[in-house]
């Protein structure tokens, strides 16, 4: 027996069962489309800096650091 034979009890069970799958079309419309581009999620702004929302002392120093790099930057151009 091959593995696409399927025995005969096997095949009375399954033939016991009517199942209606829906149709499902594989391809989108235009306006379906512009839909999924419109309505998908954003990019999160502070992906860049790695932050997550455990990281309390990220959202602490990344201000104090650039407020002294602020502070020091004339310094570089006298």
């Amino acid at each position: 027996m091959s593995k696409r034979d399927i025995p005969d009890q096997l095949q009375n069970r399954l033939d016991e069962f009517h199942v209606e799958v829906p149709e499902i079309p594989m391809k989108s419309s235009k306006l379906e489309r512009l839909a999924n581009w419109i309505y998908s999620p954003a990019k999160d702004p502070l992906e860049i800096f790695r932050i997550s929302g455990i990281s309390i002392t990220h959202l602490a120093f990344y201000p104090l650091i650039f407020v002294l790099f602020l502070f020091f930057a004339p310094i570089f151009f006298i």
